[in-house]
């Protein structure tokens, strides 16, 4: 949080799987009131897995705000939330109930890196997912290549742009080998006009 603080950011998504156990305390999360900025969140596979409605009140009793197919608004962005699901149509299904603004630069926090093309469809301009570690421990992360056609890093899809990051933390082992985990600044700016 030390170095999230210091980024001069003016918000901070979190894109779910930040909670990876039962009975994670308010107490083991308070770092997150330490953040001058507003933080968004959306489910990850590992919340459901877990005490799931505990942990969104805890969240959320923590000034977090969860977006559970629902939407935003920071500045000129409309965050969208969506939670995660094994369906690999979740992003399609979801995204068609919400009111997308096609006037303000159009953010989609969705856990796992699936739906790009639903998503540029939708009016997205940027989807952020997590989900793969970028496979976290060689040569678990040839798996995940087999499993996801995008694993980390930039793609594009017509207009839309899918950012996938390795993450901050681990699942199972504690460790990465072969792996970074990094934070991800997005710096946003209006297109020049033609």
């Amino acid at each position: 949080m030390d170095k999230v603080n210091g980024s001069n950011a003016q918000f901070l998504c979190i894109t779910g799987d930040f909670i990876d156990a039962p009975g994670i305390g308010e107490e083991q999360l308070s770092a997150l009131s330490s953040c001058p900025v507003p933080i968004y969140f959306c489910i990850g596979n590992h919340e459901r897995y877990e005490d799931l409605n505990e942990i969104l009140q805890r969240l959320q009793r923590l000034g977090v705000m969860v977006l559970r197919t629902a939407t935003a608004t920071q500045g000129e962005v409309q965050l969208v939330g969506i939670d995660d699901s094994d369906n690999p149509s979740q992003v399609k299904r979801e995204i068609a109930r919400l009111d997308i603004d096609p006037q303000r630069f159009v953010l989609l926090l969705y856990h796992r890196p699936r739906g790009l093309a639903a998503a540029a469809a939708a009016g997205v301009d940027l989807m952020i997912s997590g989900h793969t570690h970028n496979g976290q421990i060689v040569p678990f992360n040839l798996v995940v290549k087999r499993v996801f056609e995008q694993t980390v890093g930039l793609f594009t899809h017509g207009q839309t742009r899918l950012y996938v990051s390795p993450g901050t933390g681990t699942w199972g082992p504690v460790m990465r080998l072969g792996s970074r985990g990094e934070i991800s600044l997005f710096e946003v700016q209006p297109a020049s006009g033609a």
